[in-house]
């Protein structure tokens, strides 16, 4: 995780405390701790508001506005107590809002929050199955991402031979923004993801009951029908027989 405080004895305080149970990684002023944002991505950021250069407000602004980094989690520390204040951060995109002085074991509790929902978010996308995404999961950005991701796997859903490489270009995205945005946001690689969103395709199609398994399988890019129900077992815990006999006795 990254720590951005201009104030160096609490900024090393931080960064040692910290250093028990993550990596971490520290800046002295906002456009040094964006820069290391854009190159390391970490995991998550805490960051001061006054702050040299750039300042927090405008930093989480920045942050929560570029797709490659949209999905990082921002607390900011302030010693401003007003209300106008902590909305204002909040209005930035600021997943969390501290003011100093704070007691450790209250930031500690607040980060392991974020990562933690960060997991149930991503878990919660790779069990769903349902195409939508649910509403309130995640930022404009990252919403947009997901939504031409799927959109694209879908308009090549029966083609086997949609490789990650033609997703990529599609995507037009490198080979390791395209992985790390993915794996942030639903915990699959790129193709797992394709995988995941073509059986969420067949869940679609096994309600419509206009086809067989074998049938449905091809039709969303499997050539060996055998296999894909191994893979729709893994993914949702039922055979895609299972899945239309237990969705058919609740409608």
């Amino acid at each position: 995780m990254l720590v951005i405080e201009d104030d160096t004895e609490l900024l090393a305080s931080m960064t040692n405390l910290l250093s028990e149970y993550f990596t971490v990684i520290s800046a002295t002023d906002g456009e040094k701790g964006l820069q290391i944002i854009k190159n390391q991505n970490p995991d998550l950021i805490i960051s001061d508001v006054v702050l040299p250069i750039l300042n927090g407000f405008e930093l989480c602004q920045t942050i929560k506005k570029d797709l490659y980094i949209s999905h990082i989690p921002v607390i900011l520390l302030t010693a401003k107590v007003s209300i106008t204040d902590k909305i204002h951060g909040l209005e930035e995109g600021a997943d969390a809002y501290l003011t100093k002085p704070f007691h450790f074991d209250v930031l500690l509790a607040q980060i392991q929050s974020l990562l933690s929902n960060r997991k149930r978010v991503a878990e919660r996308f790779r069990k769903s199955e349902h195409l939508q995404i649910q509403e309130g999961t995640h930022t404009s950005p990252d919403l947009c991402f997901l939504e031409k991701a799927i959109a694209i796997i879908e308009e090549n859903i029966a083609n086997s031979d949609f490789t990650v490489q033609i997703f990529q270009k599609e995507m037009n995205l490198s080979n390791s923004v395209l992985y790390r945005k993915l794996k942030a946001l639903t915990g699959l690689s790129p193709l797992e993801f394709i995988r995941n969103i073509r059986l969420k395709k067949a869940c679609v199609l096994l309600l419509d009951n206009q086809y067989n398994i074998s049938e449905i399988a091809y039709k969303v890019g499997f050539n060996d029908p055998k296999y894909f129900s191994i893979c729709f077992k893994k993914e949702f815990g039922k055979t895609p027989t299972e899945y239309q006999n237990i969705e058919s006795e609740l409608s």
